[in-house]
């Protein structure tokens, strides 16, 4: 349905709307009121087809007509026989492009249409090429600066930039930039204080201006930074020696250098309209040269003043960090002109140190290292010593080990040269009339750096460059004092903001670092191509020195009549030849001697019992003082109390005579009345020079320098078995003592003589148990009072255990003596032999020098006390023989109980059959225990052969012990 509305309805109106019909009447008055506005514009009608305005334009322009070909009459055509000429498209196109793109501009944009366009052709289609000011308008209408009010911003020209960036790069403060010592660099200068200057090149922004001075200001900065280093380090190590301070005159040196060469760069007075690009890229080298040198003094561009660091002033340290900046630039194949400024520096600071290196093992001068003196502590067992001659001895100064050597110094050298150092200070002891220490200074050439080709070359070739002395001035050089008035106003032709001890520099300073540089190879020689083989053809003089050195010393022990004056060459064999030494200790120590070994077993033990049971023992200082007291052998030992009384056991094996007192150990003045003789007998003849000359030096020498002495041992209880004289430690307080004369004492050190000690002290042990089983022997043989006469089966287990026992002990005493001991000892004696038939050191000893023979002495005697199972690694092995041995002692006083009737037959025979099972499980451990040493050292066996002799070694010996105690018993 649709609602209809009539016009008579009356509705309620919001809005009144006139009827435009009742202005009919009145259009007539208005329009003779109110002037006609006619319009003033219109808008042509628009054709059917797209607009081009830019086309339409360009059609104003009367194109240029193509070129006007005349044409002949066909006729003249046919009679000249000539082709007709038509103009191609190709000679038509570059014709026109010629003559248009010469006067008209060939790019076409809305800027065109400007009715002051001329027309004109740009230098180039890209905006960024255009003319500067035609940028810097574009850019700023694009990208307006915001204003900031702590921002100074100034616009300066090319030609006033460029001279305020020659005074900064010389690090003096300019019109445009001032030196901040706050953070030590060079800022823009402005007129507010607080606020951020900027710096801006006319027709450049910000960014390219900015980075355009940023060379600049970096060479300023680093300078002026390496100047007041330079400034620090003359004032406070002054005084640390000729290495820092050489390292500060090359740095100065450099520093003056650069400034002259800074000086004749562009800009200079008067030349305008320069190249920006030209002179940036000029600078570079010196800011890569700046750049190096800052990073090695610690004074990088980025690197805040709070955080410096000063060279290190010790002589080590700093070389070794000259040479590693040297040889990463080397690597990394920086320019010539770094490269070559580091190298000086290298060369400059290590000639002090080259020099001090070598005068102290004997090159260019007499100097030699520190020592001590001492004097030795006497020895010998009595209280009531002989006087002696005071004898004065050097001590090595400690410092000769622990000091330090440049990281750039083979590992071959390091060795050599402590070892040479200390050759030196021997050899001017032991002999100092040696010719190698009477040898002219000319002889060995000066230790230095060189660099170019035909020096490498021919230090390969043998013969060393001429080195120039570099002398470095005084800490604090005064200004020479000179007659003339002029001379002492020189200071104010200076730049403003210079120093005259900042820039001056001894004559030729500069000129030797130019030649220096201007000399320097592209690359090092073919022959060394790295720094390091170059280190080594320059320290090769060093080394070779320091060898010849070592084993000069080294022959004077082994082939003392080399290079001896003739007049002592005699004496002086005796006293410095180390085999002699070698087997004095061999002979004594190690009871290689049959004489020395007899008459010390006949001063400490008894295989016999001389007197029946009850009756007294005279001692043998009983019977040379006629003394009457008795010791009877039925008396038991009481270790709280130290006295022998009733019911002691019979220490089997022991001479009677140590304990004629009744204590053990044995008083000291009886242990030196029976030892006394001891060594001076078994000397016997050897006292006597072998062509009759009188007694030889050596022997009277080791018969004051050898004797018996009484160690202090742990008597707290479990480490005071020592004390029991039926103990298998009962002589473990016994040993002998050797002072070695200067300076044999190197070679035969208190460490290798204490493993000497432990070797006799085993032995000895060996000895007592021998005895023992000795004195069993006795025992068991006699027919008229059998040990076990009614037990036949006990008596037949004694004999077994009698000779398994023996068995054990002659095959442990003959493998210690001549396969641990022996068969080590000769070859080590033969290698350590002089030469049959030249006075020089055989090479193949394989001894570099005398502290190397002191280590294979050392060696020597660990592979003996290996052998031996004395070593700490062997306890294991080591407690299970000890048992073994203190079993066997232990049989021995059971027979020496039954044989003296303390104990009863039928009291012995299950205690005998006891301690048989125990010693035979105890051998089997001790084989198997060495059985898994053998194999464990089968991997690490290794072969010594020196003419023709194999040594027997440490733990490659057990094997022998393992054949010789095979499960035969």
């Amino acid at each position: 349905m649709h609602a209809t509305f009539f016009p008579t309805t009356t509705m309620p109106k919001l809005f009144a709307v006139p009827d435009v019909h009742q202005f009919d009447d009145i259009s007539p008055d208005v329009d003779e009121k109110f002037p006609d506005f006619r319009p003033r514009f219109f808008m042509p009608a628009m054709l059917d087809k797209p607009q081009n305005p830019i086309i339409e334009t360009l059609k104003l322009h009367t194109p240029v007509s193509p070129l006007v070909v005349p044409r002949l009459p066909q006729e003249v055509a046919l009679l000249t026989l000539d082709p007709p000429i038509r103009p191609t498209m190709r000679e038509e196109m570059w014709a026109n492009a010629l003559k248009q793109g010469a006067s008209r501009s060939e790019i076409h944009s809305w800027d065109s249409l400007r009715p002051e366009y001329t027309g004109q052709p740009s230098p180039s289609p890209f905006l960024s090429e255009q003319h500067g000011l035609v940028v810097a308008a574009a850019r700023y209408y694009v990208h307006p600066r915001i204003h900031e009010p702590v921002t100074e911003l100034k616009y300066v020209r090319p030609y006033e930039l460029l001279h305020a960036l020659k005074k900064t790069v010389l690090g003096l403060e300019s019109s445009l930039h001032r030196w901040d010592p706050g953070v030590e660099k060079f800022v823009a200068l402005v007129a507010q204080k607080g606020a951020r200057g900027i710096i801006v090149l006319d027709d450049k922004d910000e960014t390219l201006s900015s980075s355009f001075m940023e060379r600049f200001l970096l060479i300023g900065t680093l300078l002026r930074r390496l100047e007041i280093l330079v400034e620090v380090l003359r004032k406070k190590f002054a005084k640390e020696g000729p290495t820092i301070h050489a390292f500060t005159h090359a740095l100065s040196t450099i520093l003056v250098y650069l400034r002259e060469r800074l000086t004749e760069c562009a800009p200079r007075e008067g030349q305008t309209n320069l190249p920006l690009v030209a002179i940036w890229s000029a600078y570079e080298p010196y800011e890569d040269v700046l750049s190096a040198l800052a990073s090695l003094c610690g004074r990088a561009e980025h690197t805040p003043p709070q955080d410096y660091i000063l060279p290190d002033h010790d002589s080590t340290n700093l070389l070794s960090l000259i040479y590693d900046h040297v040889q990463t630039h080397l690597d990394r194949r920086s320019s010539k002109f770094v490269t070559a400024t580091l190298a000086f520096i290298l060369t400059t600071v290590s000639h002090d140190y080259f020099q001090q290196i070598s005068r102290s093992v004997g090159v260019g001068g007499d100097k030699g290292l520190p020592r001590k003196t001492r004097r030795p502590e006497q020895y010998g067992m009595d209280e009531d010593k002989e006087d002696e001659e005071d004898e004065e001895t050097f001590e090595m100064d400690p410092s000769i080990d622990e000091q330090t050597f440049p990281e750039f110094f083979p590992l071959h050298l390091v060795e050599m040269l402590p070892a040479a150092q200390k050759s030196l200070i021997l050899l001017r002891v032991a002999e100092p009339e040696h010719p190698l220490l009477r040898a002219p200074k000319q002889e060995v050439p000066p230790l230095g750096w060189f660099w170019t080709w035909n020096d490498v070359e021919g230090a390969w070739n043998g013969q060393r460059p001429k080195l120039e002395k570099q002398r470095t001035p005084p800490p604090a050089p005064a200004l020479p004092q000179s007659t003339k008035l002029l001379d002492q106003f020189r200071v104010f032709d200076l730049e403003p903001g210079l120093q005259c001890n900042t820039v001056s520099a001894l004559p030729g300073s500069t000129a030797t670092l130019h030649d220096f540089i201007r000399s320097f190879p592209e690359t090092l020689c073919p022959i060394t191509p790295t720094l390091t083989h170059l280190t080594s053809i320059v320290l090769e003089p060093l080394a070779a020195h320091a060898s010849t050195l070592s084993r000069a010393l080294l022959s004077l022990f082994i082939s003392p009549l080399s290079h001896l004056h003739p007049a002592v060459a005699i004496e002086r064999r005796q006293l410095l030849q180390f085999k002699s030494h070698l087997q004095l200790l061999h002979s004594y120590l190690l009871l290689a001697s049959p004489a020395f070994k007899l008459r010390l077993a006949a001063a400490l033990f008894a295989d016999s019992e001389v007197l029946d049971d009850g009756e007294a023992v005279p001692s043998s200082r009983s019977a040379v003082h006629g003394k009457k007291d008795k010791m009877r052998i039925g008396q038991r030992y009481d270790p709280s109390k130290g006295t022998i009384r009733g019911g002691q056991q019979w220490p089997v094996g022991l001479s009677f005579a140590l304990l004629e007192r009744g204590t053990w150990p044995p008083d000291g003045g009886d242990l030196a009345f029976f030892l006394r003789t001891v060594i001076i007998d078994s000397l016997g003849s050897k006292l006597d020079r072998e062509d009759g000359g009188g007694r030889d030096v050596f022997w009277v020498e080791a018969e004051k320098r050898m004797g018996f002495a009484i160690r202090d041992l742990p008597t707290e209880e479990g480490h005071n078995r020592w004390l029991n004289p039926l103990s298998i430690e009962a002589l473990d307080f016994l040993y002998i003592d050797y002072k070695p004369a200067h300076p044999l004492d190197l070679l035969i050190t208190p460490d290798i003589l204490s493993k000497y000690q432990r070797l006799f002290t085993h032995l000895l042990r060996i000895m007592r148990v021998q005895h023992a089983l000795s004195a069993v022997f006795r025992m068991s043989r006699s027919a008229q009072r059998p040990l076990f006469p009614t037990l036949s089966q006990a008596n037949k287990q004694l004999l077994h255990l009698r000779f398994i026992a023996q068995s054990f002990i002659q095959s442990l005493s003959s493998y210690v003596l001549d396969t641990a001991v022996g068969g080590n000892f000769e070859p080590f004696l033969a290698r350590v032999s002089p030469p049959a038939s030249t006075n020089v050191i055989d090479d193949s000893a394989g001894f570099a020098d005398i502290f190397s023979l002191a280590k294979a002495h050392s060696m020597l005697l660990d592979d003996v006390l290996a052998a031996c199972l004395l070593r700490s690694t062997q306890r294991v092995a080591g407690d299970l023989l000890r048992q073994a041995l203190e079993l066997v002692l232990d049989f021995a006083v059971l027979v020496g109980e039954r044989w003296e009737g303390r104990l009863e037959e039928y009291q012995a025979a299950p205690l005998l059959h006891e301690l048989a099972g125990r010693f035979k499980r105890r051998i089997g451990a001790v084989i198997k225990a060495l059985k898994m040493l053998v194999e464990k050292g089968l991997a690490g066996q290794r072969d010594d052969l020196r003419e023709g002799l194999k040594a027997t070694g440490g733990v490659e010996a057990l094997v022998h012990l393992v054949e010789k105690l095979s499960e035969w018993w």
